[in-house]
């Protein structure tokens, strides 16, 4: 008898021989007594004519029952009710195979025993004595925990986790900020990611509302919600809770010269949260005047010449300027003065007075300047700085940045504070911003997280979570952000970048960016977009446009099939109306306290 049959447990059923058996999947015939659920793990033991014993282990896909003998309709009343004519009642199972132990391409035998995967025999199914770094992703249908294979997530075997499904419901943000919860907020997380727990970094950006400013804040109705404390615990957390280092950033108030966050869109109090922005000397230094033309149509036209041409020689003339960090003043070269890149890779300047040039205190000042160069009211454009393009082009570009200066200008002066990743999370709000302000930001910090790892190694790890991914870079068109996003997806792995994207669909975002996500995550999908997801099965494709909050689909190497799964109701708050009150804080931190005393 092998260990199966050992442990005294009644099958399940047999391997229906009327239907044939693959080494992919195989119907089961269930026992009377046996009730199987959708995504249980069976497991099929058999010997082997040679006398070698080998082990199937498979999900159930989907159930069937049937009145065999039954030709007609009303033959199932004459079986069932009155017994008037032979037949009896049967139910199937729709098994796929996970895994063969040893690996064995052989299908299994007709007739041969199924019983539940338990214990070894379900570690064995779900590759978990193969996975070097398991890091607990959710609950199978059993309340069991389903792991993930972190090495195929921090790049060492791969990376990046793509999360899709439809806003709202698929509840995307907060699987993305449950993963990150169990890195850096639990034991098991920490001795995953080493050596550099300490000094790894989560980049969050906050798209929608308020939703992710109040991570540091219990949920207001976790109390209430008991089966969430038992799926916590059944992951290895005892006593969750919020969120206990993050740090929040919200842009600046366009209103106020002194950079204060605007309280009319973060409820927040203003202390909690930093306003955010770029220096002068940052946003040339960093070339991110790329990031003010995300348009695609600028992409096919000489306007990105102009940028590029533009970005070069303001690298080239801008000087620290005296008794004003952040702020540079631009040497006004004499008309047609042609390039030299070797300084523009100059590193360290002299700082200079205002009245040494052109003095660049903010955004505007910087328009200023840049019109006097490419559009003077009298003469031509300087060639140096326009490259010789139409006077057309010139003064489309000048546009754009007339436009730029509305919508991004505020986030560019002297005296700003960058974003700094000294917390273990870092929350940066944009959703108050103008769409091609959201755009700079993104793209800007995508730049300086990336360009800030090249060459020091994968440790320690960088985490951007970015939902709609499919805005910043679409399957149509290119950018400069997309070209960033590209990069990250193809790079990133090897430079410790990990992409944690959302969108609601797949198939609108860059294939290269899905395409190397090693760790796919699947919620409630539209019925018409279940089609492109070919890594479900038809049977989960069908399932996945009727998935409930919570409920998700993970797909990794390691694992040849995807497997369902549920993860608990968030300890931390994912929006205002979860956060708990300030005046009720402490009734929340006793209730927790009574939850996990």
């Amino acid at each position: 008898m092998n260990d199966l049959d050992d442990r005294g447990e009644r099958g399940l059923g047999l391997v229906d021989g009327s239907v044939e058996a693959s080494t992919r999947r195989f119907s089961l015939l269930l026992d009377d007594h046996a009730v199987v659920q959708l995504d249980e793990l069976v497991a099929v033991p058999q010997s082997l004519p040679d006398g070698r014993s080998v082990t199937h282990y498979g999900i159930v896909v989907e159930g069937f029952g049937s009145i065999e003998g039954a030709i007609l309709a009303t033959d199932t009343r004459r079986i069932a009710d009155r017994h008037t004519m032979p037949g009896e009642p049967i139910r199937r199972a729709e098994v796929q195979v996970l895994r063969t132990v040893p690996e064995l391409w052989v299908p299994p035998a007709p007739g041969a025993s199924a019983f539940r995967a338990a214990g070894q025999h379900r570690d064995q199914a779900l590759f978990l004595d193969q996975m070097a770094a398991p890091l607990p992703a959710g609950l199978d249908q059993s309340e069991q925990p389903v792991y993930l294979d972190f090495s195929f997530l921090n790049g060492e075997k791969g990376g990046h986790l793509s999360i899709s499904g439809i806003s709202g419901v698929a509840t995307k943000s907060t699987y993305a900020l449950f993963l990150l919860y169990m890195l850096f907020e639990t034991e098991q997380g920490r001795r995953l990611l080493g050596a550099g727990a300490t000094q790894a970094r989560a980049l969050v950006f906050n798209v929608k509302g308020e939703d992710l400013l109040h991570l540091d804040r219990p949920n207001a109705g976790f109390a209430r919600a008991a089966e969430a404390v038992r799926r916590w615990q059944r992951l290895g957390v005892q006593d969750p809770g919020p969120f206990r280092r993050v740090r929040f950033y919200a842009p600046r108030s366009p209103s106020s010269r002194l950079g204060a966050v605007d309280t009319d869109v973060v409820s927040r109090p203003a202390a909690d949260i930093r306003p955010f922005g770029w220096s002068p000397r940052a946003f040339i230094a960093q070339g991110l005047l790329r990031f003010c033309f995300t348009d695609a149509a600028d992409q096919r036209n000489q306007i990105s010449f102009v940028e590029q041409r533009v970005r070069i020689q303001l690298a080239r003339w801008a000087y620290p300027m005296e008794g004003e960090p952040g702020a540079v003043v631009l040497d006004v070269p004499p008309p047609g003065c042609g390039f030299d890149l070797a300084r523009v890779a100059q590193e360290r300047r002299p700082a200079r007075p205002a009245a040494q040039g052109f003095p660049v205190r903010e955004f505007s000042d910087l328009v200023d300047f840049l019109t006097q160069r490419l559009a003077p009211e009298s003469g031509e454009a300087d060639p140096a700085w326009s490259g010789s393009v139409a006077p057309g082009t010139a003064m489309a570009f000048v546009r754009r940045l007339y436009a730029a200066a509305q919508r991004i200008g505020h986030l560019v002066r002297a005296g700003a504070e960058p974003v700094m990743l000294e917390e273990p999370v870092t929350v940066v709000d944009i959703h108050s911003l103008h769409e091609d302000a959201q755009r700079f930001t993104v793209g800007a910090l995508l730049a300086e997280v990336f360009e800030s790892k090249q060459g020091r190694g994968r440790e320690p790890l960088r985490f951007v979570v970015l939902d709609e991914l499919n805005k910043y870079a679409p399957k149509e068109g290119t950018s400069p952000i997309k070209e960033t996003l590209v990069d990250i997806a193809a790079r990133g792995r090897s430079l410790g970048v990990i992409l944690i994207g959302a969108q609601q669909a797949a198939g609108e975002v860059e294939p290269a960016i899905v395409r190397n996500a090693a760790i796919k995550v699947v919620g409630r999908l539209d019925a018409g977009e279940a089609a492109d997801y070919r890594f479900l099965t038809p049977e989960l494709r069908d399932r996945a446009s009727r998935f409930l909050p919570g409920t998700m689909v993970l797909d990794q190497p390691l694992v040849p099939a995807p497997i369902p799964i549920r993860f608990p109701f968030p300890a931390f708050a994912t929006n205002v109306a979860e956060a708990a009150p300030a005046a009720n804080s402490e009734e929340v931190d006793a209730a927790f306290r009574k939850l996990f005393p």
